[in-house]
């Protein structure tokens, strides 16, 4: 079952999403802008995901139902192709985002989880009806 458990937080977010997508939704009125604003410089964790790397580790942030704690779930990036990244998620969720890697529930399952990387940006963003909050926050990226 802890195997399955983050494979079924990242699905349900997919799922979320792609469910939501589909919804089609009247513009909001905005006001007009004298000028066009400036395009926001990418976050370094857009940019890291924009460039995954082998070693990576992807701390994904979520609220567990029927609590206000936020947990924490890692995802060790093992292989990059040109059109997707494969991850294996640690044994265990953490109460802290920074947690040492190397205690033995934090390290890579033998699971793994592909995506598209059209997929991991998505991963930055809330969706709606997600329940769990969930949301990749961070990259914990070797220096």
């Amino acid at each position: 079952m802890q195997n399955r458990l983050p494979f079924v937080f990242l699905s349900a977010l997919l799922l979320c999403g792609a469910c939501n997508s589909s919804e089609t939704k009247p513009p909001a009125a905005e006001p007009v802008a004298a000028t066009a604003p400036a395009a926001s410089a990418p976050t370094a964790v857009q940019s890291q995901v924009a460039r995954p790397q082998v070693g990576d580790v992807y701390v994904v942030q979520f609220q567990p139902q029927g609590t206000a704690e936020m947990r924490y779930f890692f995802y060790h990036l093992y292989r990059v192709t040109p059109d997707s990244a494969y991850l294996h998620p640690a044994r265990k969720e953490a109460t802290d985002p920074a947690a040492d890697l190397t205690q033995p529930d934090f390290q890579p399952s033998a699971t793994t989880i592909a995506y598209t990387r059209a997929e991991l940006v998505g991963l930055l963003k809330l969706q709606p009806g997600d329940v769990l909050k969930t949301q990749l926050i961070q990259v914990r990226r070797a220096k």
